[in-house]
């Protein structure tokens, strides 16, 4: 009995000292984290640069992939009511109808964000409306990283530790006022770009 009740306390020690361990990947810090994310992986591996449907069209719009560091990475989104009906109203933040996100799937995560305040934006059929890229997220004063992140969010261009990074372009909007959830349009683009020394 003894050793059984050995063995059960000791489970648990092992168990914490194993999820201590780092796997060798590193966040901007140094401080080691996670390993990547399958869906990040498999956006990686799959980039989609047009997303189509029978009302929207949307486009992310990127010269190139490959950036040294220290060039600004400069990409848009556009999009574009192809229904059928001359005009169609869309409801979403008034900071954001389209939202950013960039990671590496390791630890590097911009992740987006947008006020939660709903407001009317009318698109015409055929137009193509343009949002070009812009930094949204947050970080906490005991993140780790938080020196990094300050700088981050201050410059107003792009620039990219070397690194593997997926961004995305995401529909922030509903399709009707009255039943925001259930009408969520989830619109979404995304590619690779590659960051080297």
């Amino acid at each position: 009995m003894k050793r059984f009740l050995k063995l059960t306390l000791l489970v648990p020690v092992l168990i914490a000292l194993l999820s201590a361990c780092g796997t060798g990947k590193e966040t901007p810090s140094g401080q080691p984290s996670a390993t990547m994310h399958p869906s990040v992986a498999e956006k990686m591996a799959e980039p989609k640069l047009v997303y189509k449907d029978d009302r929207f069209e949307m486009k992310l719009n990127i010269d190139k992939t490959d950036y040294k560091a220290g060039e600004p990475i400069v990409y848009s989104a556009s999009l574009t009511y192809i229904g059928e009906e001359e005009s169609f109203t869309v409801w979403g933040s008034s900071s954001a109808k389209v939202v950013f996100t960039l990671t590496d799937g390791k630890g590097f995560d911009m992740e987006g964000a947008s006020t939660d305040d709903l407001v009317p934006m009318e698109m015409t059929r055929g137009e193509a409306m343009e949002f070009p890229f812009v930094k949204s997220g947050g970080y906490g004063s005991e993140d780790p990283d938080a020196a990094f992140w300050k700088t981050f969010y201050s410059e107003k261009e792009l620039l990219l530790p070397p690194g593997t990074y997926v961004i995305s372009a995401i529909c922030n909007f509903s399709l009707s006022q009255e039943v925001v959830v259930d009408s969520r349009y989830d619109g979404e683009v995304h590619t690779t770009v590659t960051v080297s020394e």
